[in-house]
């Protein structure tokens, strides 16, 4: 299944693909982690350590990779998690979209070597929605759709403004959506991804846990004891 659909994919001229995976390094990494694959996640991997489709706007991590986004340095918490405390520690990322949307297994299935669902989790908010029972259903009706047309029409407007988006950025509103800025294309910019997931996860948890009888006035930017930029509301 994978297969001939990474085929397809290879006829497309914004779709960037990479030397595979070597089979051991994988079978380590499951080992070390205490995880399992499903076959065709594996098989994928093996074709192409990472995937980035429609100009890089949708994107398939790689494992152990310089060449596209690294899945195992992705999904450690000190890498953007923490900023999201725990609304998405109990998943494993392993593809994402322009805008931080984060395509994961439930780290329990992986754990248990069964029931593979693929969750897709909001990149303002993590919430997780279910959208395809499988990896192979994945790669059909999200990846390889995507990839040709995708759901999202801000991001085909997007692509038309910014062009080809590199694998180190991910697109935001400014001023975030999460603070009443407008889904507007005039205020859609490219961030750098990791400092994106971050800065979307410290205002989702502020909002959260901030007063209800005030309204955010300002965002100050810092940079923590890890040299990380970070966003703090300020409450009127």
């Amino acid at each position: 299944m994978s297969s001939r659909l990474l085929d397809g994919l290879r006829q497309l001229k914004d779709a960037s693909f990479h030397p595979g995976i070597d089979a051991s390094l994988f079978t380590k990494f499951e080992g070390d982690q205490g995880i399992v694959f499903p076959k065709e996640h594996r098989t994928a991997l093996q074709e192409s350590n990472g995937l980035e489709v429609y100009a890089g706007y949708v994107r398939l991590f790689g494992l152990h990779t310089t060449e596209s986004i690294d899945a195992a340095i992705w999904n450690q918490p000190d890498c953007w998690k923490f900023a999201w405390e725990r609304k998405c520690s109990e998943y494993w990322s392993f593809g994402e979209t322009a805008w931080g949307d984060q395509y994961a297994y439930a780290l329990e299935s992986l754990r248990g070597g069964m029931a593979y669902q693929v969750y897709l989790l909001d990149a303002l908010s993590m919430t997780p929605q279910v959208v395809a029972s499988s990896f192979a259903e994945f790669l059909e009706k999200e990846l390889a759709r995507s990839a040709e047309d995708p759901f999202d029409a801000m991001m085909k407007q997007a692509r038309q403004k910014l062009g080809p988006l590199e694998v180190s950025s991910h697109l935001v509103y400014v001023p975030s959506v999460l603070l009443g800025g407008p889904e507007d294309i005039n205020h859609v910019q490219k961030m750098n991804a990791r400092s994106a997931m971050i800065c979307n996860g410290d205002i989702a948890t502020q909002l959260d846990a901030g007063p209800t009888d005030k309204a955010v006035k300002g965002v100050q930017t810092y940079e923590d004891e890890f040299h990380r930029m970070r966003l703090r509301l300020a409450w009127a």
